[in-house]
């Protein structure tokens, strides 16, 4: 496995007043490659092999220019499909906003190529989740999952996943799952808009802010270890001219001060970069840290982050989402609840 060091080293290429550390010396490291995939940093590796800033042996680099093709072609392969994402939702007359990947490969990176991408992220706005699964369905889209109740997509869903010409398609109602995705008002983001071009298209997205926003909440949330492209997203959206007022606006309505908290020691505990004033003024309570706890478990958090949102969401709403989490459509009482038992058995 590769020094997790020299991933940062790499994370850090290009960006302005980063710390540099050592680079691996110029051996044969397939190992170091394979790492690179894992943390979709093949793209920044390339440019940094040319740029003379990662000294490999040549075989080494011959794999990273190698998989830099593959990832490259997977990523315009990945771009068509959103293209013909956006086209649909633009016919429907349905509101959306991209997301991630290709928005911020065209807006925050050196180059487009530094930053590849695996699936299409589309935010909706939640009373149109139905009709655009409808769209996407009438499309030749099918769904990974099925829908746990009538109306949970509209109401409690994070997004809803689909397979669209052989690419996976995730369509937004919020930002992320569990507690902090329920305290969210996901139609702040519907608020601003921002473009990018592709293929001479001009596509809308979130403007830099929220996008800082987006990236700070998926590095905190998304998972135990974020990957280290999802944390240079967040080093390069603080170098921008971001408005912090209304960041710290936003993140007080979604009482997401421990989200930022993370995110930001996260930048400067795995990148060595330290976060900006504005960034830093977020700080952790002992209650924020009892909200993470659900997102940093090793292994299946749904159980716990399900346990969690019910606990913040309106008590109007909290049958309904127990019902759809605890016995979904088509599932006996009886069956859902040896589901469950045995998976508890496996979480202790």
């Amino acid at each position: 496995m590769t020094d997790l060091g020299e991933l940062a080293a790499i994370a850090r290429h290009g960006l302005a007043d980063a710390v540099e550390i050592e680079l691996p010396e110029a051996q044969h490291q397939p190992g170091l490659i394979t790492d690179l995939q894992t943390h979709r940093l093949v793209g920044i590796a390339a440019s940094a092999l040319a740029e003379g800033a990662l000294p490999l042996a040549d075989e080494s680099a011959q794999l990273l220019l190698a998989a830099h093709d593959t990832a490259m072609a997977q990523t315009i392969r990945v771009e068509l499909a959103m293209l013909r994402a956006v086209e649909l939702l633009d016919d429907a007359g349905i509101a959306h906003r991209v997301l991630k990947g290709s928005a911020l490969a065209h807006m925050v990176a050196r180059d487009p190529s530094e930053r590849e991408f695996r699936d299409v992220d589309l935010l909706i706005p939640a009373d149109s989740i139905d009709d655009a699964v409808q769209v996407f369905a009438e499309n030749g889209a099918h769904r990974s999952r099925p829908e746990l109740r009538p109306g949970f997509d509209r109401r409690f869903g994070k997004s809803v996943t689909l397979r669209l010409d052989g690419v996976e398609v995730d369509l937004h109602r919020v930002l992320s799952p569990g507690p902090f995705g329920a305290l969210m008002y996901p139609s702040d983001l519907m608020v601003l808009r921002d473009t990018f071009t592709v293929a001479g298209r001009s596509l809308p997205t979130l403007d830099l802010t929220d996008h800082l926003l987006h990236a700070c909440y998926h590095v905190a949330l998304g998972q135990a270890a974020p990957s280290y492209s999802n944390l240079r997203d967040v080093a390069q959206l603080v170098a921008t001219d971001f408005d912090l007022a209304r960041l710290e606006e936003t993140v007080g309505r979604w009482q997401g001060t421990p989200v930022l908290a993370r995110a930001s020691h996260l930048l400067q505990h795995h990148l060595g970069i330290e976060p900006p004033v504005g960034l830093r003024s977020f700080t952790m309570s002992t209650a924020g840290r009892r909200m993470l706890e659900p997102y940093i478990l090793d292994g299946d958090r749904f159980p716990a982050l399900a346990s969690a949102t019910l606990k913040v969401l309106p008590l109007s709403d909290r049958a309904a989402f127990a019902l759809a989490v605890g016995i979904p459509s088509g599932t006996k009482p009886a069956d859902r609840a040896r589901e469950l038992w045995g998976q508890r058995a496996s979480w202790r």
